[in-house]
């Protein structure tokens, strides 16, 4: 299958399934990150963890996700801040994380993620 038909899964599923009109609409940088993550709430784990919410979290401690020992000891609280640094290098912020994605070095790539991110966690706070 088409990657990029794959990518663009989370909006189709999301706008069929009655999304909500407030949510900040999935920018073409965080198209990347599904593949491997989903952002609705209750969400199924994937590759990678669902990230609906995760602002303000403990990394490492979502139920039913099998976490890297790495990622589970790492202590970091998921701020704007801290997955911004994440993003960027994600084997330098924690090294031996399980997250195979090499990093996003475009600074305004990483703001628009970061922005979807926490406009979902804004979300949970309805």
């Amino acid at each position: 299958m088409n990657l990029r038909i794959l990518a663009l899964l989370p909006l189709t599923l999301m706008s069929a399934c009655g999304g909500s009109q407030q949510r900040t609409a999935m920018p073409a940088a965080a198209r990347q990150c599904a593949l491997c993550h989903t952002f609705e709430k209750g969400g199924a784990r994937m590759a990678g963890p669902n990230l609906f919410g995760i602002i303000g979290e403990k990394a490492g401690v979502r139920p039913g996700f099998a976490f890297s020992p790495a990622m589970k000891a790492s202590g970091i609280v998921w701020t704007p801040e801290t997955i911004d640094a994440f993003i960027a290098a994600p084997q330098k912020v924690v090294p031996g994380t399980r997250m195979a994605f090499a990093g996003e070095s475009d600074p305004a790539r990483r703001r628009a993620i970061v922005d979807y991110i926490q406009s979902l966690s804004a979300e949970t706070k309805k």
